[in-house]
């Protein structure tokens, strides 16, 4: 995946030009979509729409195709359609392409401009949210360490017991735990958590959680950052007794995750920790309920556009699909609106969002129904810094 900087996001921010390309597709990442190549026909759409618009502009048809000869590039390329992530944004301008995997999905939208819309990759320069997944079971022990756009999986075989037979090594099992050896090509012991003798399988399920938990101990070196426990159902009960130390989240995910792919594991995990993602967000709502009516908050583009040109925003909140057009004069910050896009305008909703982000506020892009009542019927909102 093609990654996201604030130099990246400046670059586009700065390009201008007569003709410049902006589209955004949702994408698959598995399913039917990719073997029937359906977003490669989502973007082909926006393609040939973006072409008659041009040769509306009385571009000839050879000269539009010389153009967006990148997109059309793209759009065959059979190997880059297998490997999305949830949406795609394409950026085309005179001498200038570049495309972006986003790791969540995106309204679908193009747009032929005298500059990039760039509100749709706001999210990939929020501040980002650290967190693991532990997934467990008493045969194997897996550590993952992501964020919202990315997970990675950490080579820990050496730190950790690799398995319950190997943390209780020494211990004399006796008849009451039940091992046996597996079927598959590695002949790897299996254990049942739960048997005949239901009591001693605990407590040595107990011991060997304890173990990898004093392992993680120090691994992990952030100990208030959240781990999403994956285990079957009675081992989470279990392994909750035996940790004392690190931050678990509340819930977690009920599986056996043995065979479970990092991405599999990082969509669960991301729907356990929707909460602790949106943090920040709540936390800012907060501050901008309290500051409404003072002088340090505002609804109102013509003051919003201005003061995100200015460095002046601390937290923008913009309603997703929301658009403003209109010019903002620099010399003395007045904003002239408009009914629809014109010539050397832009979208001042898109700008701000952008502008904020570049002078290290933080822009929140979100839906109508999560909107406080205190922003009363608003698509956008701003907590100003002065």
């Amino acid at each position: 995946m093609k990654t996201m900087t604030k130099e990246d996001l400046q670059t586009l921010a700065n390009f201008s030009g007569i003709n410049c390309v902006s589209i955004y597709i949702p994408t698959h990442k598995k399913g039917h979509q990719v073997n029937e190549r359906q977003d490669a026909i989502l973007l082909k759409n926006h393609y040939q729409q973006i072409r008659q618009q041009l040769k509306d502009k009385d571009i000839s048809e050879n000269e539009a195709n010389q153009y967006l000869a990148p997109i059309k590039q793209l759009i065959e390329d059979s190997d880059f359609w297998r490997y999305q992530e949830h949406g795609l944004a394409v950026f085309l301008g005179s001498d200038y392409f570049k495309y972006l995997k986003l790791p969540y999905s995106v309204r679908e939208f193009s747009m032929l401009s005298t500059s990039f819309h760039l509100d749709q990759i706001v999210p990939m320069l929020n501040k980002e949210h650290p967190f693991y997944i532990l997934a467990i079971s008493l045969n194997k022990v897996r550590l993952l360490e992501g964020s919202e756009r990315e997970i990675e999986e950490l080579n820990v075989q050496d730190m950790v017991p690799d398995g319950m037979e190997d943390a209780l090594s020494y211990y004399d099992f006796e008849k009451n735990l039940q091992l046996h050896s597996g079927q598959g090509k590695s002949n790897t012991p299996i254990y049942h958590g739960h048997g005949g003798d239901g009591d001693k399988d605990d407590v040595y399920a107990e011991e060997y959680f304890r173990r990898v938990n004093d392992a993680l101990e120090q691994i992990i070196e952030d100990k208030n950052c959240p781990i999403v426990l994956a285990a079957v159902e009675s081992h989470h009960s279990v392994y909750r007794e035996a940790n004392k130390t690190l931050k678990l989240a509340d819930s977690g995910i009920q599986m056996n995750p043995d065979r479970t792919s990092p991405e599999e594991l990082h969509e669960k995990a991301m729907e356990v920790l929707e909460d602790y993602f949106n943090e920040d967000k709540q936390s800012e709502m907060d501050r901008y309920a309290a500051l409404a009516g003072s002088g340090q908050a505002s609804y109102d583009i013509e003051e919003i556009a201005p003061a995100a040109i200015n460095g002046r925003i601390d937290a923008l909140f913009v309603v997703e699909g929301t658009h403003r057009w209109g010019y903002i004069d620099r010399e003395d910050n007045s904003v002239q609106l408009h009914e629809s896009e014109q010539e050397n305008g832009h979208d001042l909703v898109a700008k701000s969002a952008v502008q904020t982000i570049l002078h290290g506020g933080n822009t929140y892009i979100v839906k109508k129904e999560d909107l406080p009542e205190e922003f009363v019927d608003a698509d956008l909102a701003a907590i100003f810094r002065w």
